[in-house]
């Protein structure tokens, strides 16, 4: 497991890069906060990052921020290192997205003890990650289109039957287009779609589609609203007529 350490002092450098080569890891080295949140943007990120507080350059506290601001799909762990009398830095550090708060100077146990709690979260993160990848696979051989939106009307997330009946190769080319926009340049010719209430469910509404390279075909469309939570609040299934 590759490990960011983002320090400037030469003995903390050694001492952290040493203890975790012994305890299996493979540190990334980086002795200033741009170089370091440049390595965390790379395809191949480390998943683990220790942080110390006072980088040159950009301090670890800005990139604790800017990197939860992200809203990566997987999850880094970040360990920020503090001085020890800086109270007041450790619960800036936990607002600004770290997951821990290491005093300097520390030993080799309480290293061990966070880098155990850090396997353990990530351990977790992995497991989700499964599962919800299952659930991608099976939602994409559906035959039928899912879609759903926040409180904006903009498309959160999709399978890639949806995408298809709405004229595109990926859901990637939909996520944050309004679904208004949507549907009313691939679909619903007649204007069938302004007879329903998107506050309500509704069922089996049958509009026609354009098709940019074919023939029109009809579909049907069932939406519902969903119980609230902080992305999507309204669902829309997509089925052809056949």
């Amino acid at each position: 497991m590759k490990v960011l350490v983002a320090e400037h002092e030469p003995m903390c450098q050694s001492f952290l890069c040493n203890a975790l080569s012994a305890r299996g890891f493979h540190p990334i080295l980086a002795v200033n906060g741009e170089r370091a949140c440049s390595i965390l943007q790379e395809y191949d990120a480390p998943r683990l990052a220790i942080l110390d507080f006072r980088l040159p350059g950009m301090n670890g506290i800005e990139i604790c921020r800017r990197l939860r601001a992200r809203h990566d799909t997987f999850y880094t762990y970040l360990l920020l290192l503090i001085p020890n009398s800086y109270r007041l830095d450790h619960l800036l550090a936990l607002e600004s997205g770290a997951d821990d708060c290491l005093a300097k100077p520390f030993n080799q146990d309480e290293l061990s003890a966070r880098l155990a709690v850090a396997g353990r979260i990530l351990n977790i993160d992995d497991r989700l990650t499964e599962i919800s990848g299952r659930w991608r696979t099976m939602l994409d051989t559906l035959p039928f289109g899912v879609a759903t939106v926040d409180e904006r009307g903009f498309l959160k997330r999709m399978n890639i039957t949806f995408a298809q009946q709405m004229g595109f190769a990926h859901p990637l080319q939909l996520l944050g287009q309004s679904l208004d926009q949507v549907l009313r340049k691939r679909t619903d010719v007649h204007g069938m779609l302004d007879q329903i209430s998107w506050a309500e469910p509704f069922d089996n509404v049958e509009v026609e589609c354009r098709a940019p390279k074919a023939k029109s075909r009809i579909v049907r469309l069932w939406g519902r609203p969903l119980p609230p939570n902080g992305e999507a609040v309204y669902e829309l299934i997509v089925q052809d007529a056949f």
